[in-house]
């Protein structure tokens, strides 16, 4: 079903368009089965006096609430670029994924409120393997649910898609919790409907902690996906002229809209014509292939410079001896021999301490100074917006 789901989209809709289908798939979907659960759950909660059972036909009613938010907030985001919003209005689909989060955690102390009061005041309840047999299809429905929207969700990134993949993850676990407990009671005289749903308020809890992290993380601006960036770069260096490439920042706008900025390498003796020529047809290059809107800084390198090839050598080497997550690049020399200053970026990870840079760059100069004498080594320390591995 899931699959068939996902061709008729394909097939009828544009790419543009495509994100907003799945959205809206998802959206209405959503919608329907979890209010048809609702009802359900609310009959059989009703009739075997269960309060844990109306508390997630309650959940249902709310995950039909958080569909309609679904498909609001993909339809606005696939609006495009206004006056107001230059580019564009995807950011918003991480909003509604943190809306969603806090629906969920919402639920979740709803439920460790109604559980705990059931602990205090518990009631017998009303057996039925009708009953069970309706909650069992419940679970059934939402783990397809789960898989849905997982799978789409992971198709075109997209948080909202995946917070709502969570949440129905967390109903098939109620469902098995509820179901068990009702069994428990029935053939043991144990009332640990109470105990089960505390237990599943906490995961609840915690998976909307989770979802809304991750929501938060993306509105805040989280490091750039290194495949992507290790694709860019690529395509960059496969021109002629283009020595070397650094400082790559992508900035995402919905997955729909990304902007990025990256400093390239050049012969400092190209005309200026000439280098910009080359990165513009490399940006386009960009633009073609990933849908990655970038611009270029341009670096000149002096390649005739008798002493920057081998000071530029020995600073990688060492570097990548001593600390391998960092990177040296932009090289340039400054004065003349034999008084000469090495200058160039050195790009560290978060959190490096001061004393081990300072290590470092002692190291450094030492490693140096046993093949050229008085060059002054003057380290711009920076920092990536890569994710590591």
């Amino acid at each position: 079903m899931t699959q068939y789901i996902i061709n008729r989209l394909e097939k009828n809709a544009k790419d543009a368009q495509l994100r907003k289908q799945y959205g809206l798939a998802s959206g209405i979907i959503g919608i329907f089965l979890n209010f048809l659960l609702f009802v359900i759950k609310l009959v059989v909660g009703l009739f075997l006096g269960s309060v844990a059972i109306m508390a997630d036909a309650v959940n249902n009613l709310m995950d039909s609430a958080s569909s309609i938010i679904t498909i609001v907030g993909f339809k606005i985001s696939a609006k495009p670029a206004d006056k107001e919003h230059p580019f564009g209005h995807g950011r918003l689909e991480d909003v509604v994924g943190l809306i969603i989060a806090i629906l969920i955690i919402f639920v979740g102390l709803e439920f460790a409120r109604s559980s705990f009061d059931r602990i205090l005041n518990p009631e017998d309840i009303n057996f039925s393997w009708l009953s069970i047999a309706l909650l069992s299809f419940s679970f059934f429905v939402k783990l397809w649910m789960y898989g849905f929207n997982k799978k789409i969700g992971r198709r075109i990134k997209s948080n909202p898609l995946l917070a709502v993949a969570t949440d129905s993850r967390n109903d098939c676990i109620i469902s098995i919790f509820t179901v068990s407990s009702l069994i428990v009671a029935y053939y043991f005289d144990i009332h640990v409907d109470g105990v089960a749903g505390i237990l599943v308020s906490l995961f609840f809890i915690y998976s909307g902690y989770k979802a809304a992290h991750g929501a938060v993380s993306s509105i805040l601006g989280k490091p750039a996906n290194k495949e992507l960036a290790d694709s860019i770069k690529e395509i960059v260096l496969g021109y002629d002229g283009i020595i070397g490439v650094h400082d790559l920042a992508i900035h995402e706008y919905g997955m729909a809209k990304l902007v990025a900025t990256i400093h390239v390498e050049m012969d400092m003796e190209k005309t200026l014509g000439n280098a910009h020529d080359i990165a513009d047809k490399a940006a386009k290059d960009v633009l073609d292939k990933l849908s990655v809107d970038l611009t270029m800084h341009l670096d000149p390198i002096d390649v005739n410079c008798p002493h920057l090839g081998l000071l530029k050598d020995l600073t990688r080497a060492y570097i990548a001896a001593n600390c391998n997550d960092s990177d040296a690049h932009e090289f340039r020399i400054s004065g003349t021999a034999p008084k000469l200053q090495l200058i160039f970026d050195l790009q560290l990870p978060y959190g490096k301490p001061q004393s081990d840079i300072d290590a470092l760059l002692s190291g450094l100069d030492n490693e140096i100074s046993k093949h050229m004498q008085d060059v002054e080594i003057v380290a711009n320390v920076e920092y990536g917006y890569i994710e590591t591995e």
